[in-house]
């Protein structure tokens, strides 16, 4: 399953902790993203969250276009 499907499998608003251990990333990170608007997040409060569903059409979206290609040509050959 490809981080994409996994992110779109998910429930529940995610922490900067969870998020950053599915995108193998450190939390500060991602709170660097979130800050900087870069990633899409929503704040609660003094807390800040991340829809699992908009951070997945994020990644699909940053990613090069090679990388979308590479994943569909072994999608194809799987």
């Amino acid at each position: 399953m490809s981080l994409v499907e996994r992110l779109k499998s998910q429930t529940k608003v995610l922490r900067a902790a969870e998020l950053a251990s599915l995108l193998e990333v450190t939390p500060q990170h991602i709170y660097k993203l979130a800050s900087s608007g870069r990633m899409p997040s929503i704040r609660v409060a003094r807390a800040i969250r991340f829809d699992p569903q908009q951070v997945a059409i994020w990644l699909f979206e940053s990613a090069p276009m090679h990388q979308l290609r590479e994943h569909q040509t072994l999608r194809r050959v799987a």
